[in-house]
């Protein structure tokens, strides 16, 4: 939860500077290189990442161990390859075509940076599956730091945007550095690796990277209706209370981090009922956690909005409290979407994100068609948060029954236990 709060802390410092460091133009491309990376290390995650931590946490031999991640490694090199390689390509014969530099510093950049956060992806996903987290904050936060003074360097300095990109590349070979010298990121058990292990790997994770992109889909949705139907002024106004949310669901991803693994091994000893009572405490806590935040959001909308947005956002407001009745619950579908991926049920944890995405896109268009209304795009979210959680418990019935009345009274007490311990201290 450290890393995550103060990862989006100096994101938030370093997105202010880059404003100002470069040009409206500028600032365009290199956010255009931005959400191109983010989406390959999404889908280099979800092919590679998710299954090896599944697999490391559920391996009980050191020698299974290295195998998997010699196995991983190779996986990586090989999908990094097969899509960096040709959007590389593309944009070299783009530039042949239409020469641009814009498409120049896409076509330098992207392959550079892909390849060199191999060593960094490797470590991150060990230490998760080891429950590492003190050395996992090293290496997230070597990168973010030097991002950020380098850019506030550059912001004083006057520099430009080949600068910015040059920082961008070193500031994310730094944690791959760390990891190499500290071989956290198991580069000599390159040497391990088996066809077996790497097959097993793309079989489980074509799934979670298909669930990655529906949930990227799914978070997107929303911004590209509205801008269809009402415009971009009504995007904004609907961004000022997502961002919000985005800000609160950080510990539920922290918390997330820390349960997959440790439930994937519990869940491979075989004792169902074990399983159980790590999964419900696990839920418990994450639901509990995130209530009073979710009714904090709503009882103090407006000074919220007025503090990020300002108060030509005000109105959406009712946009924010909207989104925390959803937030409340999102918890419990997150948690199922967990569960299902470690019963080794991926298949199914992607249909239902699926399911999910289709029920927002065809609510969304029928709500901003008839009624041209964002409070009701917000409300459809709850529909299909719902619709979500539903299917999640639905499918996991025979291993973890839908108690909600009771994880809500557990969580109190993990909550309450948590919080008097360090008191007493």
């Amino acid at each position: 939860m450290v890393t995550s709060v103060l990862g989006a802390a100096f994101a938030l410092l370093t997105f202010g500077y880059l404003a100002r460091v470069l040009t409206k133009e500028e600032f365009g491309i290199y956010g255009i290189y931005l959400a191109i990376i983010t989406t390959f290390e999404m889908l280099r995650n979800g092919l590679v990442g998710k299954p090896f931590i599944k697999f490391m946490a559920e391996a009980d031999e050191e020698e299974s161990k290295n195998t998997i991640i010699g196995s991983a490694w190779v996986f990586t090199l090989i999908s990094t390859l097969i899509f960096a390689g040709p959007l590389s390509l593309g944009m070299l014969v783009w530039y042949w075509i239409s020469p641009s530099e814009e498409i120049l510093i896409y076509a330098i950049f992207i392959p550079v940076q892909a390849l060199s956060a191999i060593p960094s992806n490797m470590a991150q996903w060990r230490l998760n599956a080891d429950l590492r987290f003190d050395k996992l904050i090293w290496l997230r936060l070597s990168n973010q730091t030097f991002n950020f003074l380098a850019v506030v360097w550059a912001y004083y300095a006057q520099e430009g945007l080949w600068t910015i990109m040059i920082i961008t590349v070193i500031a994310n070979f730094n944690p791959s550095w760390i990891a190499l010298i500290f071989d956290w990121d198991g580069l000599r058990q390159v040497r391990l690796a088996t066809k077996k292990w790497v097959v097993e790997m793309y079989r489980f994770g074509r799934y979670t990277m298909g669930t990655l992109i529906g949930g990227t889909l799914l978070r997107g949705s929303d911004d590209f209706l509205i801008r269809f139907f009402l415009g971009p002024e009504a995007v904004a106004l609907y961004q000022v209370p997502n961002r919000l949310v985005n800000l609160i669901d950080i510990p539920l991803r922290a918390l997330v981090s820390f349960s997959f693994p440790s439930l994937a091994k519990s869940n491979k000893k075989g004792d169902q009922e074990a399983f159980k009572r790590e999964f419900e405490a696990a839920t418990a806590f994450a639901f509990v956690l995130l209530l009073p935040m979710a009714i904090g959001a709503f009882i103090f909308a407006e000074p919220l909005v007025l503090l990020l947005g300002g108060e030509k956002y005000l109105d959406s407001a009712i946009i924010l409290r909207i989104f925390a009745i959803f937030m409340a619950f999102s918890a419990l579908d997150r948690y199922a979407g967990v569960g299902l991926d470690v019963l080794n049920r991926p298949q199914i944890n992607m249909r239902k994100v699926i399911v999910m995405l289709a029920t927002n896109i065809i609510g969304d268009i029928v709500v901003l068609y008839f009624f041209e209304s964002l409070p009701w795009v917000a409300a459809i979210s709850i529909l299909t948060f719902s619709v979500g959680t539903f299917l999640g418990f639905y499918y996991m019935r025979d291993r973890v029954p839908l108690r909600l009345l009771f994880w809500l009274k557990l969580g109190t007490i993990q909550i309450l236990n948590f919080v008097k311990k360090p008191v007493r201290k």
